[in-house]
């Protein structure tokens, strides 16, 4: 029998902060979800030089294993050609909503055989800290994803951002077929991700962050990657 997964956050609004046990029975990652059709392309056309293939419709919506989701400081691959990437994220329980960031951590080889396939096989990373959506709903195109990621001993940015590029909350929810959920069931929802500054990198750790500059706050949150040895 499938027991769900429990995550223990801190829940920080503007009257304070408590903490909070989510429940994930459900993991959905969406993808293909800019609201910009332009730098959507671009991401598209990015995977497809890996040989992913280009998706049939906008967004598409996965569904992957409540296991998968951590916030853990450090996750195993089994490759050397994997990488996260940040994203908002929905916690979504009964009429409650939190945001957080996340990372899709995806197998790129495994990406070119199975899009599905290779968000299975590795850890959906995120913060441990998440934000009501009715205190960032007024503002929420002017919240900024940027991620660093660390390859030996260089650090760079890796892709930034604003919200206001990517579809809002309302309307991912809007398109996600709900069918078999449950109203009071906890839904992770991850938004898809936004296009890097110069290509894809696979990088030994990655620093994400959502900062809030109306309210003056940011949630940061970093992992490191560990290449497991196939053979002992």
């Amino acid at each position: 029998m499938f027991t769900p997964k429990t995550l223990y956050l801190k829940a920080q609004g503007r009257r304070g902060s408590q903490d909070l046990a989510f429940t994930v029975d459900h993991l959905i990652c969406a993808g293909w979800s800019g609201r910009d059709r332009q730098s959507l392309q671009a991401h598209i056309e990015e995977l497809a030089l890996l040989g992913i293939p280009r998706p049939s419709r906008f967004p598409i919506f996965m569904n992957l294993s409540p296991y998968l989701v951590t916030t853990d400081d450090e996750i195993t691959v089994v490759s050397d050609k994997s990488s996260g990437e940040v994203e908002y994220v929905l916690l979504c329980q009964g009429e409650q909503i939190w945001v957080t960031v996340a990372s899709d951590h995806t197998d790129r080889e495994m990406e070119t055989h199975s899009i599905p396939a290779s968000k299975q096989m590795y850890s959906k990373c995120l913060a441990s800290h998440a934000w009501p959506y009715s205190d960032l709903k007024d503002h929420w195109d002017q919240l900024i994803l940027r991620c660093w990621v660390q390859k030996g001993n260089e650090r760079s940015l890796y892709q930034e951002a604003p919200l206001g590029s990517t579809i809002p909350p309302e309307e991912l929810l809007k398109e996600l077929p709900r069918d078999g959920f449950l109203q009071q069931e906890g839904l992770v929802l991850l938004s898809g991700t936004i296009p890097t500054q110069s290509g894809l990198v696979y990088g030994d750790s990655y620093d994400l962050e959502m900062e809030d500059p109306v309210l003056n706050r940011k949630i940061q949150y970093s992992y490191r990657v560990d290449i497991l040895p196939q053979y002992v």
